[in-house]
């Protein structure tokens, strides 16, 4: 797989393009796959697998690695393809096809993600959750005239674990009046589990020469927030985490011909 292109064409203090030559990382899968019908309509499958990574772009000597990037638009360090990680796990799940106008699927996930920086330390990634829990669902009704119309609902419930983080070396930050992060330690420590709502209605008119469907969906619909790092308060003097609840309620309309 490549990189980004910013990671390619990061140039150093004095103007010089630094990771033209990176190479790409790979990956190996391994998996499994046990499925079962239970039910005229419904299934569950168990599926354990292994994940090898190779060749990871990291900074020598440092914990830094691009497999654990977010948000992270600007690169000026020199890179090398050095860094390894792994990934592992079983998913179960549960599904019942649609029949009868609903279904729905329960899925649940227990994995362990590790990757080796440029400092040959093994640490968890930023994403190593640990577990997630999904609960998808949902129904729909013929209606109108002829009952040629549908209305439909669904519904994502989701419950996982947080995502890991740098912690603050508060000692430090105290002594500088900036935020020091304990790089040393990065990603041992856990932002809380999150709850996530995600729901859509819809309205499907079926008409002789077209159809024409109005929705409303809304995401995040639990209000959960979101960390984007630590910020310090200058009334008070203290470090914060800096947390925003996103909710994006979307109404649409859609004409087929």
């Amino acid at each position: 797989r490549i990189e980004r292109l910013n990671i390619y064409f990061a140039r150093n203090n004095a103007g010089e393009i630094i990771n033209k030559n990176l190479d790409f990382f790979s990956a190996h899968h391994f998996v499994l796959n046990y499925s079962r019908k239970i039910g005229e309509n419904t299934r569950l499958v168990f599926e354990p697998y292994y994940q090898v990574l190779n060749k990871l772009p990291v900074e020598p000597g440092t914990y830094f690695s691009t497999i654990n990037l977010k948000d992270y638009w600007f690169v000026d360090i020199s890179l090398v393809n050095k860094g390894k990680g792994y990934n592992y796990g079983m998913d179960f799940t549960l599904e019942r096809f649609l029949n009868k106008g609903y279904y729905y699927l329960i899925n649940a996930s227990l994995f362990q993600s590790k990757y080796k920086g440029g400092d040959n330390i093994w640490r968890n990634t930023r994403y190593n959750r640990n577990y997630l829990f999904n609960v998808l669902a949902g129904k729909e009704w013929q209606t109108g005239k002829n009952r040629k119309n549908t209305f439909n609902m669904s519904g994502r419930l989701s419950f996982q674990g947080g995502d890991k983080i740098i912690p603050v070396d508060y000692e430090a930050s105290g002594n500088t009046g900036d935020i020091v992060y304990d790089y040393k330690n990065a990603f041992n420590e856990s932002l809380d589990p999150m709850l996530l709502l995600h729901f859509t209605v819809n309205y499907k008119i079926n008409k002789k020469k077209h159809a024409s469907t109005w929705a409303m969906n809304v995401i995040n619909a639990t209000g959960v927030k979101e960390f984007y790092g630590y910020r310090r308060n200058l009334q008070t003097g203290t470090i914060e985490p800096e947390m925003e609840a996103i909710v994006i309620p979307n109404v649409s309309y859609k004409i087929e011909f």
